[in-house]
């Protein structure tokens, strides 16, 4: 282990002496600034206020602004409904819990189907048609975070 540690050192210390060699390009931190073209004016102070003598208007220089055409972003108008929406819960059916450490809740019923979420032990489920028999799937649903899938019946309890 130690021979292989020294030779990845060494071989890393190689390709750095071989491939970090500078070859005269510069990075854009070292690239120095333009001069600039003229000295700015010295302003001249004088015992009850200060004056600047500004510069002549340079000749080359183009105002721009930017005006947008239309707003570039709107908030959206608030909708107001006619008549308030009541959300009825549909609570048909038994409330069982799930009695093995971990269950999965499939999308159809069987062990063929993907499982969409897994529960724990003492889970609280809405059972919405129950399955018969040892190999019966149940429909359940949880209400809070809106999984809804097939649990074997052997599973679940009261």
């Amino acid at each position: 282990m130690f021979k292989l540690t020294i030779c990845l050192c060494a071989g890393l210390f190689l390709a750095m002496l071989v491939a970090g060699q500078d070859h005269g390009q510069q990075r854009f931190g070292l690239i120095e600034p333009p001069p600039s073209p003229a000295p700015l004016p010295q302003t001249t102070m004088l015992p009850a206020k200060a004056v600047a003598i500004a510069p002549a208007p340079n000749p080359a220089a183009v105002a721009a602004a930017f005006a947008p055409a239309k707003p570039v972003m709107t908030t959206p108008e608030p909708t107001v409904l006619a008549e308030p929406v009541v959300m009825a819960a549909e609570t048909t059916g038994r409330v069982l819990y799930i009695d093995a450490k971990s269950v999965n809740v499939r999308s159809g019923p069987g062990k063929d189907f993907a499982v969409v979420d897994r529960l724990k032990r003492d889970e609280a489920v809405l059972v919405v048609s129950e399955g018969e028999g040892p190999d019966g799937w149940s429909l359940i649903r949880i209400e809070g975070d809106g999984v809804e899938g097939y649990v074997a019946a052997r599973l679940l309890r009261e």
